[in-house]
């Protein structure tokens, strides 16, 4: 196609944001970090809302894009693809159960509080968002591997902070001795299932869950009197 050509045709299909303003999107720059923003979370938001309903195969960028009223554009703007949404909404969920727990563990807390304290966070956090980690747990299989390999990453690097926070009061004579490892991923396959079952206005509130979890968790890992 000549050049004049090309250029009439890329006016004819400039994308037009809900304002009625054309919005030109910007191309992404492999490796850059996500862009950030509102209508970013609003599409992590909405993707993961779609993705909890029917599963990452049965979701697609138009779905998204008419739940929020935006044109492929805007979406391409902040995220390159549906795999990309998928890790976007896969990290999200990991930073903030990483940040809290990593919290937890430099605190001055004993080993016992601390041990609650990170099983409150998980309960909380999985109670409160859903659908972010009914999507992460259940569609993390849809992602690249390098995708994958990062999440995992992530995941590591939780359970190792339980696991250390396990192992500090094993030394200080708080628990029982037994494998960290187990220990760790038992606890964390205890509040991850939240996602699977609570629901809000249901016969225990997210607090009594959490103590409920605790007191288990810790008469568990208890050392002998």
């Amino acid at each position: 196609m000549p050049r004049p050509a090309r250029r009439a045709a890329a006016k004819a299909v400039a994308p037009k944001r809900p304002d009625g303003r054309t919005l030109r999107a910007r191309p992404r720059v492999p490796g850059a970090p996500a862009r950030s923003g509102p209508r970013r979370q609003a599409i992590l938001d909405a993707g993961a809302l779609l993705m909890q309903q029917r599963g990452f195969v049965g979701t697609t960028v138009e779905d998204v894009t008419d739940q929020l009223d935006l044109t492929k554009a805007a979406f391409y703007y902040y995220v390159e693809n549906k795999e990309e949404l998928l890790f976007q909404i896969s990290t999200q969920t990991l930073a903030l159960a990483d940040a809290s727990i990593a919290a937890i563990e430099r605190s001055a807390e004993t080993p016992d509080r601390k041990l609650g304290l990170m099983i409150d966070s998980f309960v909380r956090l999985v109670a409160e968002r859903p659908a972010f980690f009914t999507v992460y747990f259940q569609e993390k299989g849809h992602l690249d591997a390098e995708h994958l390999k990062t999440v995992i990453r992530v995941e590591r690097k939780i359970a190792g902070a339980l696991e250390r926070v396990l192992r500090e009061g094993t030394a200080a004579g708080a628990f029982r001795a037994a494998d960290p490892a187990v220990a760790a991923f038992g606890i964390l396959g205890m509040c991850f299932w939240v996602y699977k079952w609570f629901r809000p206005g249901g016969r225990a509130d997210v607090a009594a869950v959490s103590l409920t979890f605790q007191t288990l968790a810790l008469r568990g890992v208890a050392a002998a009197s």
